[in-house]
C-alpha cells in the first residue's frame, strides 16, 4: 500500500478562528484508523507474496494443481509421489516390488497343480491337481509331522526283509538220472530264493544273468567258455546258458525269505 503516514495531514492550526483542539479529534481518529487498515493490508500482501514462490504469483501456482471448478487436476496428482516406495504397508494391504510381481507373473491363473519330484533325475514325478497329497506307512517308513513345517520320516527294518543267507552250496541237477550240466536246482527241495539274490561261480569266476563271462575250463590248457545264467526264482531252479563238464566246479550263493 501506498506509504499513506507520509503524507501531510491536513488539521485546523491554532490561529484558525475556531477551537482547533477539539475539532483535530475527529480527524485524528480517522487517520489513526487508515493508518491501522494499512498496516493489516501491508501484513496480507507480504504473505500473498510469500504464497507466490516461483510462479509470478499466487494465482500461477494454484492452476498447477487446482482446477478452475475447485477440483484436483488428474496430471498434477500423477506428478505427485504416486512411486509405490513412497507409501508405506497396511493393514490390509503390503507394497510389492518389482521382483516380487514379476515372479507372480510366472504363475498361471487359478493354479492349483502341485509337482513333487522324488528323485534327482526327475524320472519318478506326479502332478497333483486335486485333493490332499498323503504321505502313506510302510514296512520301513513312518512319517510324521514336527511342529511347525518339518515332515520327519522314521526307518525300520520291515519283517518282510528278514532272511537267511546261504552261500558256498553246491546246486543239484534238475534231473539226478540223467543230468544236462544246464539246469539246476539251488538245493534238493528246490527252495525258492530272494529275487535277484542268486550268486553263481564257475570254475571260481562269477556269471551274471544279463552279460556274459568268459570263464575258464578245468585244466589250463582247456578253451574258456562265455556262460550266463537265467534264474526262476520262485521255482527255486536256475539255467545255464551252455552246459559245462562233470569235472567243472559250481558253486552258488542266495537267500530264503522268512515270510
Amino acid at each position: 500500500m501506498p506509504r499513506i503516514e507520509l503524507i501531510p495531514e491536513v488539521y485546523y492550526q491554532p490561529n484558525d478562528p475556531i477551537h482547533w483542539e477539539y475539532d483535530n479529534l475527529p480527524l485524528k481518529n480517522i487517520i489513526r484508523r487508515q493508518n491501522l487498515i494499512n498496516l493489516s493490508l501491508d501484513d496480507v500482501l507480504e504473505q500473498m507474496r510469500d504464497a507466490i514462490g516461483t510462479q509470478g504469483s499466487v494465482a500461477n501456482r494454484l492452476n498447477q494443481s487446482i482446477a478452475e471448478d475447485g477440483s484436483l487436476k488428474t496430471a498434477a496428482i500423477d506428478d505427485a509421489l504416486h512411486s509405490i516406495e513412497e507409501h508405506t504397508d497396511g493393514t490390509t494391504y503390503v507394497r510389492m516390488t518389482k521382483a516380487q510381481s514379476d515372479k507372480l507373473d510366472l504363475v498361471e491363473d487359478e493354479a492349483t497343480d502341485v509337482i513333487l519330484q522324488v528323485n534327482s533325475d526327475g524320472s519318478s514325478m506326479v502332478t497333483f491337481d486335486t485333493g490332499t497329497v498323503i504321505f502313506d506307512v510302510s514296512d520301513s517308513v513312518t512319517p510324521s509331522v514336527v511342529s511347525p513345517n518339518k515332515v520327519k520320516f522314521e526307518l525300520a527294518f520291515p519283517a518282510a526283509a528278514a532272511h537267511q543267507h546261504y552261500y558256498g552250496l553246491n546246486p543239484v541237477h534238475a534231473n539226478l538220472v540223467t543230468p544236462d550240466y544246464t539246469n539246476y536246482k539251488v538245493n534238493s527241495g528246490a527252495t525258492a530264493y530272494v529275487e535277484d539274490s542268486l550268486r553263481v561261480h564257475v570254475n571260481g569266476v562269477r556269471i551274471f544273468e544279463t552279460d556274459d563271462v568268459y570263464v575258464p575250463g578245468e585244466l589250463v590248457d582247456d578253451p574258456w567258455t562265455l556262460l550266463h545264467f537265467t534264474p526262476n526264482h520262485s521255482a527255486g531252479t536256475f539255467a545255464l546258458s551252455s552246459a559245462i563238464t562233470s569235472a567243472d566246479v559250481i558253486k552258488i550263493d542266495f537267500d530264503i525269505s522268512y515270510i
